[in-house]
């Protein structure tokens, strides 16, 4: 029941997404501007030579990664959903035979289907300007897709979990955004989190932020060592298992304490 009603509901929102495709290709497009502008700057510093091991040809893999490692794992549930319960039309999600999450997911997987398209046609064009290559060992890959899974997974909870903090208050965005900015600072958009200060880095290798962008890249692009490639993998399932205890909580006593006004 759950699966079918699932996938209904990921065919109603993205035919409404499709309709508007264009709005979210322009989004989409805005988004993708800043680790192209990063880019930019990290292959002008490193010129011919190497920043911490990372050449012009490795900045340039990193931030194509970024680009679309990006698009695939941002969740557009940590605005919709804290929008809908502050609105009160979250009470609809209520009165369905589904779990609210499934409209999360729902809704998350029908912008990624719609704004992919757009995002990989984007890639295919930088690739081709840049001259993008890649050497990669083929045990990574395996490992790429499964940490990729993961680091979707854990963005997405986080995000989630967040929103339904508006169970409690009646504003979060200025969470959200704290969220946001920690993502950008400790997961490695702004610069790679292995090119960090030690300070930093020992701080964002404890924190799940790194493992939700970062931590994949890292990986494929072979710049982990077997006993750093496993110990981020079991950080990313922990996270993901706090997160989803913490969720659960939040969940449960913030639903006794929900009341819908307006809807």
């Amino acid at each position: 029941m759950h699966l079918r009603g699932g996938i209904a509901l990921i065919k109603k929102s993205m035919f409404s997404y499709m309709a508007s495709r264009g709005f979210f290709w322009t989004l989409t497009f805005g988004w993708m501007m800043l680790p192209l502008i990063y880019m930019f700057v990290w292959i002008v510093a490193a010129g011919e030579g190497a920043i911490s091991g990372f050449t012009k040809q490795d900045f340039i893999t990193y931030y194509v990664f970024l680009i679309f490692i990006n698009q695939l794992t941002y969740p557009t549930s940590h605005w919709t959903v804290g929008d809908q319960i502050n609105a009160g039309t979250f009470s609809v999600w209520l009165l369905r035979p589904l779990p609210p999450i499934y409209e999360a997911i729902s809704t998350d997987i029908a912008v990624k289907v719609v704004c992919l398209p757009f995002v990989f046609l984007f890639l295919i064009v930088v690739s081709l300007f840049f001259k993008f290559k890649l050497t990669i060992d083929a045990t990574l890959v395996w490992l790429f897709i499964l940490s990729l899974i993961m680091a979707q997974v854990l963005r997405f909870m986080v995000a989630y979990t967040l929103a339904i903090f508006a169970l409690f208050v009646e504003k979060i965005h200025a969470l959200l955004r704290t969220n946001d900015t920690l993502i950008f600072l400790l997961a490695g958009q702004v610069i790679p989190t292995v090119l960090l200060p030690d300070l930093i880095k020992g701080v964002s290798n404890f924190l799940p932020y790194r493992y939700m962008l970062g931590f994949p890249i890292e990986l494929i692009l072979g710049k982990l060592n077997s006993n750093q490639i496993i110990t981020g993998l079991a950080l990313q399932c922990i996270w993901i298992v706090v997160v989803i205890l913490i969720n659960r909580v939040i969940w449960k006593k913030g639903i006794k304490s929900y009341t819908a006004v307006g809807g």
